[in-house]
């Protein structure tokens, strides 16, 4: 891998494996990129326990700052080494992703007497928030769940009407395998930041990448957050939800293209 091409951080969204995110991290490596695909800390597989476990109780009280501290525990080793890095968020991830950008900009390590440091932000079919202290409504209130949703003892389960919206532009047997690979519980607490720390505080370039067939996150929604946002990057792909699976190639040159403005 090339030292002095930055490190390739994908935040996996919500309810997902890092195995989903391999086509990209693949192709980002056999281009001399470094990659980390953390295996957040908010969901997992929980099939086998019960709500009284420890397991289950321990991934309830995660949260989206749980995540972060994931991130930074894998991403400042190469920070410290001087080395440069984007952060990549995908839907869910593009919460903690933006949250772990907040002081480790070059500009702000620099200031610090830091080396190395975030050049680049990537937001896949992500979010962003109007206000700070607010959700992504820019209100005080709880975000509803999902139809595809059930909450018991703080985890949310994702029920199977979530495949063909995840993956609307697979194949059914492709949907499958996507789907087999999905984690289906997370907690309740990662989906009700209200974060300080919002993306136009932001200040290195940041590229939304647009999923224009996305059934899950609906366009209109991605048009309003890349607003919200102030992006000054917009990349539109003919995708569903999961570009990482379908168009690998595609995201693969807005990560790059990204890492070089």
């Amino acid at each position: 891998m090339s030292s002095t091409k930055p490190v390739v951080v994908i935040v996996p969204g919500g309810f997902c494996n890092p195995q989903t995110y391999k086509p990209v991290e693949e192709l980002l490596q056999q281009q001399g990129y470094e990659t980390i695909v953390p295996n957040l800390t908010v969901c997992g597989d929980l099939s086998s326990a019960t709500a009284a476990s420890r397991e289950w109780k321990d991934m309830a009280e995660k949260d989206t700052a749980d995540d972060v501290k994931l991130i930074h525990s894998l991403l400042l080793p190469f920070l410290e080494q001087g080395r440069k890095a984007v952060i990549v968020g995908h839907s869910y991830g593009s919460i903690p992703a933006a949250l772990s950008i907040e002081g480790e900009t070059v500009p702000e390590r620099a200031s610090k007497g830091g080396k190395g440091g975030i050049v680049a932000y990537v937001s896949v079919a992500g979010f962003a928030h109007p206000v700070r202290g607010k959700n992504v409504l820019g209100t005080d209130d709880d975000l509803p769940l999902m139809p595809y949703h059930t909450l018991e003892e703080g985890i949310l389960h994702l029920g199977e009407a979530a495949k063909p919206l995840f993956f609307s532009d697979l194949s059914p047997a492709a949907q499958d395998t996507a789907w087999s690979q999905t984690y289906k519980t997370q907690s309740r607490k990662s989906l009700l930041t209200k974060p300080n720390f919002i993306e136009t505080d932001i200040t290195i370039p940041k590229t939304y990448l647009m999923c224009e067939e996305d059934q899950t996150v609906s366009p209109m929604y991605q048009e309003s957050f890349i607003k919200t946002g102030g992006f000054n990057n917009v990349v539109k792909i003919p995708s569903g939800h999961f570009p990482f699976i379908s168009m690998p190639e595609k995201v693969v040159k807005a990560i790059i293209d990204a890492s070089q403005d």
